[in-house]
């Protein structure tokens, strides 16, 4: 490891940030199994599963009124209160057993994480300081990463052997430790100008900023294009290991797992690629590298190199990840960072919102090769259309942003 890798590990405040994280991460995913397995014993009905996920994910449609609040409140506050919040939401759903006293838990959880998610990514150059912010980035990527993997599966042998109940309360737990080590860390106050101009006329501002920064504006729309057009082949992964290649539920599960692990690599890769690549050349080689995977996908003739495709895709998934966090963080004014974050979780969770239903109908209609097939192609269109939303003749907002927000941005 290099002297800047040694210098981030030594960074106090980041450790602190990343146990935290890594632990909530865990947690997240091991209540997100008990949730859906606690909703199908109360009602056996998949539609009702359907209900929860969505409750959980209607708030995020709401991201750029709470990146107003990340870019106006003291940002350790905002992120021990979303997490204490969580932590007594989530021990309420130990006593829940109607689904609409759950449904309302849920929709209140998915509000904190709203309020968490921009938060955090807008306090992240302050954590790291001098550091390197691709390398964090790509710590807390990969953990996440490791997290998809082995949270779900801890989360089944929880619920199996002990309970929903036990499940929840370690989620709970997860979420104060979280609370507990963010406390203990000093952020600087968010970088503004001294005039309080108002919610509205703050919000206004935000989106002032991102109709005229052409990379923040790619890399937001690209967060709804590429996830409406990735995301599509999800409802096909069952169906791709247990009709097409009779691989049954462990290929299945295998599928899943090498996604989350190519995810892990790619992050890695982003840290030796990102000193010798431009990030966001990166970025647009994660999105093509998708597309090639997901036609891979389809055109496999064993199950064998559809889940080598596939952990391909997983990687780029992970490139794009840390590229685009690292680039946003770098360029964006501080000022402006909780709201830009904030609209790019808003068009990633609407891309997934319509993905997904999308994706099933295709499915239904045409099989899960060609859904794949279908995907790799809208991929590679999104990732040309996020190419002329980059070299578009915008007046960029990065130079005029600095001086409000105090922060050096890099022109295209």
């Amino acid at each position: 490891m290099n002297g800047d890798g040694d210098s981030l590990l030594r960074n106090a405040r980041f450790r602190r940030l990343w146990i935290g994280q890594g632990l909530s991460f865990v947690g997240d995913f091991v209540s997100t199994v008990a949730l859906v397995l606690l909703v199908v014993d109360l009602s056996g009905s998949a539609s009702a599963v359907g209900g929860v996920l969505v409750a959980r994910l209607l708030p995020t449609l709401a991201s750029p009124l709470v990146g107003v609040l990340a870019d106006r409140l003291d940002r350790r506050a905002v992120l021990v209160a979303a997490d204490l919040v969580r932590a007594v939401l989530v021990i309420g759903l130990i006593f829940a057993r109607d689904l609409p006293i759950i449904y309302a838990i849920v929709f209140l959880l998915g509000v904190a994480q709203t309020v968490f998610n921009p938060t955090v990514r807008a306090a992240f150059p302050g954590v790291v300081g001098g550091g390197d912010l691709t390398r964090a980035n790509a710590i807390i990527s990969g953990t996440f990463s490791f997290s998809v993997t082995v949270g779900p599966a801890l989360g089944g042998v929880l619920v199996a052997t002990v309970g929903v109940e036990l499940a929840f309360l370690l989620d709970a737990l997860t979420f104060l430790a979280s609370a507990v080590l963010l406390s203990t860390i000093r952020l600087p106050a968010p970088g503004r100008d001294g005039v309080d101009e108002g919610f509205f006329a703050e919000l206004r501002a935000g989106f002032g900023y991102l109709a005229s920064a052409r990379v923040p504006l790619a890399i937001v729309a690209g967060a709804f294009l590429a996830t409406l057009t990735a995301n599509a082949a999800i409802p096909a992964e069952a169906f791709l290991a247990k009709d097409t290649f009779g691989a049954g539920d462990i290929g299945y599960g295998l599928l899943a797992s090498l996604w989350g692990g190519g995810m892990i690599l790619g992050s890695a890769l982003t840290v030796v690629l990102g000193g010798k690549m431009n990030l966001i050349s990166l970025y647009f080689a994660s999105i093509f590298a998708t597309a090639l995977a997901f036609v891979g996908v389809g055109l496999s003739p064993t199950f064998a190199l559809a889940l080598g495709a596939i952990a391909v895709a997983g990687a780029a998934n992970g490139v794009d990840n840390v590229a685009t966090d690292t680039v946003l963080q770098e360029r964006v004014p501080d000022a402006f960072l909780g709201r830009v974050f904030a609209a790019r979780f808003m068009t990633f969770s609407a891309g997934e919102a319509v993905a997904y239903p999308i994706g099933g109908l295709i499915v239904d209609a045409a099989g899960p090769r060609s859904t794949y097939l279908l995907a790799g192609a809208a991929t590679a269109a999104a990732g040309m259309l996020v190419l002329l939303i980059l070299t578009a003749p915008l007046t960029t907002a990065e130079t005029t942003g600095n001086a409000r927000g105090g922060r050096k941005g890099e022109g295209v």
